[in-house]
């Protein structure tokens, strides 16, 4: 049962490494393509005005809806600026262009580039060529990646190691490049966008972790396989002795996968890093070490324990101690949006999952869930396959209330699936499914947010859309102590 998605031509466009290191950038003329409306690429162009590059801006949104973005940027000297779409003259007489990760293989403005005599290049590629590699551990994965990248580099600062954690999870490293200290690690989340723009025969991580691979993001990549191949990047040869690939022990980059030439460590069961008896069995550079598991309730269920062996394996190989992994492990608080607990009001407490865009991660989230569930879900397909969702939703104690562009569809598969009509609600937007979810909700149940589906059909990413559940909630807690005359204490 797989949701389908067209997906657009793409440009044969070959990125390249930097032909230059970060302190030649003076009078490097430059054009940043995509700026993005939530400052992604701010720290970006400060770096290189920073380091005396001629900077210019092209993106295909408005000037008005990059505001925040432009606010950001006050002060700065820039060369040129082209908003509501991308000009052939914004390439003349540039040598490099930095092509933004959010910017899709179909864009037609790509196919110019290739055709250009300029180098294209990426953010995360000049990343990986300029900071150490040897301290640089880089995640990704279908879930958890986020999670497990603050986790790591917690547990590296908790061992007394200065540490910095960035990447897919917002702000440059390149930044982290006038840090005065040698031995500083860090810890890189990288999205699959940005693993498939990396240069061939470029610079790669010497520690790389991939906590799973489940089918996502196939409106972008043309199949699984491609979008396996983008993951697999990272593990092309590292040119110094020690690299690492730190994997699961199932799918597809499972034990039936080859990486010749890097260390394999598995996590997972049988793995040689794996649980024990209130301890995780971790494989380090010296050896096995055996880490006291006390979790918080951030690191609950099967995808809390994974992504914490992926962490404590990765952070090891840092050169993190024993005590600064458990301190990290017993003091974790998680991260906002990912199975995030806002309190209870009334008995029913409210869950805001909504980093949850695969089917897979609301799957887990609704397996962590032993109560009745009253669960809001739905957005943007991304042409993921739906089956295995459909089957554990049909057997769980849950009302579904569907939302967003995805609604029809997704809830003509859960009712194929076996969920009943009177389970099962369908409504255009996020607030109304919420109003209908609560009015239906009683003391001991759930109201969960875990949409496995993307945001953009009405929210320009899943922290807004996290952010609007949140003040949903916030503001029927305050109806309701208002009903109350205070006698009760909202989320």
């Amino acid at each position: 049962m797989t949701e389908t998605s067209a997906v657009a031509e793409s440009w044969d466009l070959q990125f390249q490494p930097p032909d230059r290191t970060s302190d030649q950038l003076s009078g490097l003329r430059v054009l940043v393509l995509g700026l993005g409306s939530h400052g992604g690429g701010t720290d970006l162009i400060r770096f290189l005005i920073s380091r005396g590059a001629q900077v210019s801006v092209s993106d295909q949104s408005s000037e008005q809806e990059l505001a925040d973005s432009l606010q950001q940027l006050r002060g700065l000297n820039l060369c040129r600026t082209t908003f509501g779409g991308h000009q052939r003259e914004d390439l003349t007489g540039c040598d490099w262009v930095v092509v933004n990760p959010a910017i899709p293989p179909s864009s037609s403005f790509l196919r110019q580039v290739a055709d250009s005599d300029v180098r294209a290049v990426t953010e995360m590629g000049l990343v990986l060529s300029w900071l150490p590699s040897q301290h640089l551990a880089a995640i990704t994965g279908t879930n958890g990646k986020s999670t497990t990248c603050v986790l790591a580099s917690q547990m590296v600062k908790e061992s007394g190691i200065p540490v910095t954690a960035g990447g897919n999870l917002g702000g440059s490293l390149l930044q982290e490049l006038d840090r005065p200290e040698q031995e500083r690690r860090f810890v890189v989340e990288i999205s699959s966008f940005q693993a498939q723009r990396l240069e061939q025969g470029g610079s790669r991580p010497r520690i790389v972790s991939i906590t799973n691979l489940s089918p996502d993001h196939l409106d972008w990549h043309s199949d699984q396989q491609q979008y396996q191949n983008a993951k697999s990047r990272l593990l092309e040869p590292y040119r110094q002795d020690g690299a690492v690939a730190i994997l699961p022990t199932t799918g597809p980059f499972g034990r039936d996968y080859c990486c010749p030439h890097r260390e394999i460590i598995r996590c997972g069961n049988d793995g040689e890093s794996q649980p024990g008896d209130g301890v995780l069995q971790v494989q380090s550079p010296a050896g096995e070490i055996s880490i006291p598991y006390r979790p918080t309730a951030a690191l609950g269920g099967t995808a809390g324990l994974e992504n914490a062996l992926h962490a404590a394996t990765v952070a090891a190989h840092l050169g993190a101690t024993v005590e600064g992994i458990a301190q990290a492990i017993e003091t974790f608080e998680g991260l906002p949006h990912r199975y995030q607990n806002l309190g209870e009001l009334n008995g029913i407490r409210f869950i805001n999952d909504s980093k949850a865009t695969s089917p897979e991660s609301a799957a887990a989230a609704l397996e962590r869930i032993d109560t009745p569930v009253h669960w809001l879900c739905g957005g943007k397909s991304k042409g993921s396959d739906l089956t295995a969702l459909v089957n554990l939703a049909s057997k769980r104690s849950l009302q579904a209330y569907c939302f967003g562009s995805v609604r029809e569809k997704l809830g003509d598969a859960l009712l194929q699936g076996g969920l009943t009509d009177g389970h099962l609600q369908r409504h255009e937007t996020l607030e109304l499914a919420f109003n209908s979810a609560v009015e239906g909700a009683r003391p001991g149940d759930a109201v969960l947010l875990s949409p496995a589906f993307a945001s953009f059909d009405q929210y320009s990413s899943f922290e807004k859309r996290g952010e609007h559940f949140q003040q949903l909630v916030a503001k029927r807690s305050g109806s309701h102590q208002q009903d109350c005359h205070g006698d009760e204490t909202g989320p």
